[in-house]
């Protein structure tokens, strides 16, 4: 706000007419200090102007453009429009808010009559990462790889003596022992397995969290000063009464802190709401590859059991090809059998097939630092 000072009673026409009074009353014996008054005018006051006073306010009042009483310490007489706000949790000076697709660089430079920054913001989070791909190995049907022999019929008692096949075993003959006639008197057999699926992880490592965030939108907020009072206290007095530039949106923010969940409704005269963020916290994983237990399929298999080493018949064999059911026992009274050698083959080989899990984003990143503005 300007200020002007001149010694006068009234307007700037009585200045010499006061300089006058002054030397009558000197004249006459008679001494005074001349009257000061401080005129304040509006800052955007012609000072060269002859009519320079119609925009300053002292004891004569102030006037507008058209010569009408305004107060240059009013919003419009400081040149701003008053606007009814209706809450009084908007109480930040208006901003001019630009918001578009990015990246910052390309946003325009804040206008002349808002041209310092007051706030820039991002909104539209994305949060994008590349997991590795999983599968399962397909399980495998397993030959049972030993019989379980006891020297007491219908496979009783304590002991029993593991007949073992080697590792990995394919069925063919193998003779792990030979136990003589009369060292056993029943075997129980055991029935084909499959295995479980091992996960294989087509692509390491895990992706970083590093790069890959991204924002839709880049908000910047530009503030300009508004020195002008309104009548009502619920009002705001924006700096300028002209419609904003082109891309610029005259808003208003909410006071800090904000609830996003519960956030306010916008005055009447700000009706939109837009919510940007300041940053984000938190990480984005991926789930590790596993495999469920194999589903469908059958795995059977048969075994034969024989009293030479070759699996020859010769002397006759104890059992052929009989299914290796769980918990089947297989029993010869008399005790006049030896054991020298057994195989198996398959009678049924679908080992079926597992379900695989793992491989997906998780995503533990959220948008920080809320602000929340409502605009024309």
């Amino acid at each position: 706000m300007n200020h002007a000072r001149y010694s006068t009673p009234g307007a700037l026409a009585a200045v010499a007419g006061a300089f006058a009074l002054g030397a009558i009353l000197a004249g006459n014996g008679c001494t005074t200090e001349p009257y000061v008054v401080e005129l304040e005018c509006r800052p955007d006051a012609d000072t060269t102007d002859p009519d320079y006073e119609k925009y300053c306010v002292g004891d004569g009042g102030t006037k507008d453009d058209g010569g009408d009483s305004v107060d240059p310490l009013s919003c419009e007489g400081a040149g701003g429009e008053c606007v009814p706000m209706g809450s009084a949790d908007f109480r930040e000076k208006a901003v001019l808010l630009w918001m578009g697709p990015g990246p910052e660089e390309e946003a325009p430079a804040c206008p002349e009559r808002a041209e310092n920054v007051f706030y820039t913001g991002y909104a539209g989070l994305t949060v994008s990462a590349v997991c590795p791909s999983c599968s399962c190995e397909a399980p495998r049907c397993v030959l049972p790889d030993a019989i379980s022999v006891y020297a007491e019929g219908f496979c009783q008692g304590p002991d029993a003596t593991s007949y073992e096949a080697p590792a990995e075993w394919d069925g063919a003959c193998v003779s792990p022992a030979s136990l003589p006639a009369g060292s056993f008197a029943s075997i129980k057999l055991s029935a084909a397995t499959r295995t479980g699926c091992a996960p294989v992880v087509a692509m390491e490592p895990p992706p970083t969290f590093g790069g890959t965030v991204q924002w839709e939108t880049f908000a910047k907020a530009c503030q300009g000063t508004a020195e002008g009072k309104c009548e009502s206290s619920g009002d705001l007095c924006l700096p300028s009464a002209e419609p904003p530039p082109p891309g610029f949106r005259q808003c208003v923010q909410y006071t800090l802190p904000v609830d996003v969940e519960n956030r306010p409704e916008c005055p009447e005269a700000f009706p939109e709401p837009f919510v940007f963020y300041g940053g984000v916290e938190g990480d984005v994983e991926c789930t590790p590859c596993a495999c469920g237990e194999p589903v469908g399929g059958n795995c059977k298999a048969s075994i034969s059991a024989y009293q030479d080493s070759a699996c020859g018949g010769v002397p006759e064999p104890l059992f052929e090809n009989v299914p290796t059911n769980a918990g089947i026992c297989v029993d010869f009274p008399g005790g006049t059998y030896a054991l020298g050698a057994m195989s198996a083959k398959w009678i049924a080989e679908e080992p079926g097939s597992c379900e695989v899990n793992g491989g997906e984003v998780v995503d533990n990143v959220r948008a920080t630092e809320p602000r929340l503005f409502c605009c024309q």
